[in-house]
């Protein structure tokens, strides 16, 4: 056990002391505390650490051992500040000119979360603690929705010994189960409608009650979603990220909308834009898209399915904006290549992940200015954010 005063945060907003003159990361602090830290990781470079014991009373009791929140130990408007401040870092660090940073907080920083998925080790269910694959129990999540916390109660008369369960929930507070296992169940899901609105339940990718998707809202707009299509978590802050895109799409423009998902973006987008063109690789959300385009009464949008890499070089047209929502993992080369051949005057890129968002940013510098940045605390008390940047080519 070791004593560590924390100076700062790194780009993944763990605390960084030293320990005779080497650096650890410590989850879970913040700059100005001093914790008594096991190490539990020790490299040529550098050490990782946990604290040991409770430094701060929390409102969560399992967040010193949770894998999910690492912020809940600070005040809320504390741990927007700090997210803030660590993507001003990484562009300043990274020569990225911008104006200043529009932050959007979360209207409601807790029970936001429309999906949680939990583990189910040994009858034991809950989330992984930190850094390892040991099961933290939970009966409930304070950031996720009240529907599905009430569902939790219902988790062990499945009689799941191991696998996977996520629960989703939409406007309605209607819920959607996905369950992963290879234990047999026998179970009458039908049990579940008698306290709880259940939209469907799927067992091992197979619809074993109602369907395999449901309706959500953000803003104006309505959205089927199967039980595999990417949507986001916050309702909320998905409409924030809405209006960015509405502000900065003309009647004139030709939209193209790479990671299209379910059609959320390309939808918006086509309110105002003369046309869009939308690709996704995963086929339930492109026929999700489909359905949306006619739910939503938009005629001036196309959806494509295919993997963007491989997709990319076969669309001959050209475009005056592209939008850009990869997975965490950012833009690929081939993507990259075909933006810089392409030269849409504009890019609105959307990226959860600021650290891949900024690599990818120093590679389109050369063309395009960063405009606009926008915050977004879509993932509130956890590490994670938001970041719309808007580029202008120069």
């Amino acid at each position: 056990m070791v004593k560590v005063k924390i100076d700062r945060l790194s780009d993944q907003l763990e605390g960084i002391g030293y320990v005779d003159g080497k650096i650890i990361f410590v989850p879970k602090t913040i700059p100005g505390d001093t914790v008594d830290v096991k190490v539990i990781e020790e490299k040529s470079k550098y050490l990782r650490g946990k604290v040991s014991g409770k430094l701060t009373q929390t409102d969560c009791p399992f967040f010193y051992n949770c894998g999910g929140c690492s912020l809940r130990n600070t005040t809320y408007d504390n741990s927007v500040l700090l997210k803030k401040n660590n993507l001003e870092s990484l562009l300043k660090k990274n020569n990225i000119m911008s104006s200043n940073i529009n932050v959007f907080d979360n209207k409601i920083p807790f029970n936001y979360r429309n999906k949680i998925s939990l583990k189910i080790v040994n009858g034991k269910i809950g989330f992984f603690e930190e850094g390892t694959n040991d099961i933290v129990e939970i009966n409930n999540c304070l950031i996720a929705r009240d529907a599905i916390n009430n569902f939790l109660e219902e988790i062990p008369k499945l009689n799941i010994k191991n696998g996977f369960i996520t629960i989703r929930c939409n406007y309605n507070n209607e819920l959607l189960i996905i369950i992963e296992t290879k234990d047999k169940i026998n179970y009458d899901y039908n049990l579940l409608k008698n306290n709880h609105k259940i939209a469907g339940v799927v067992l091992n990718n197979k619809c074993v009650l109602n369907n395999d998707y449901f309706f959500d809202k953000i803003n104006n707009y309505l959205f089927k979603i199967s039980y595999n299509s990417f949507f986001q978590i916050n309702n909320y802050c998905a409409g924030k990220i809405f209006e960015v895109i509405e502000n900065n799409i003309n009647k004139d423009d030709i939209v193209l909308d790479l990671y299209s998902g379910v059609g959320t973006l390309s939808i918006c987008a086509c309110q105002k834009a003369k046309s869009v063109i939308g690709v996704e690789v995963v086929p339930n959300a492109v026929k999700n898209a489909l359905i949306n385009k006619e739910v939503n009464k938009v005629k001036n949008v196309e959806f494509m399915l295919g993997d963007v890499s491989k997709i990319v070089n076969n669309l001959k047209q050209n475009f005056t904006t592209i939008i850009f929502d990869p997975p965490r993992k950012g833009l690929d080369k081939k993507t990259i290549e075909f933006t810089l051949k392409k030269l849409p005057n504009k890019i609105i890129y959307v990226s959860c992940n600021a650290i891949t968002l900024v690599r990818d940013l120093k590679l389109l510098s050369d063309i395009y200015n960063v405009s606009e940045v926008y915050m977004l605390d879509m993932f509130s008390y956890s590490y994670h954010y938001e970041t719309v940047c808007v580029l202008e080519r120069i």
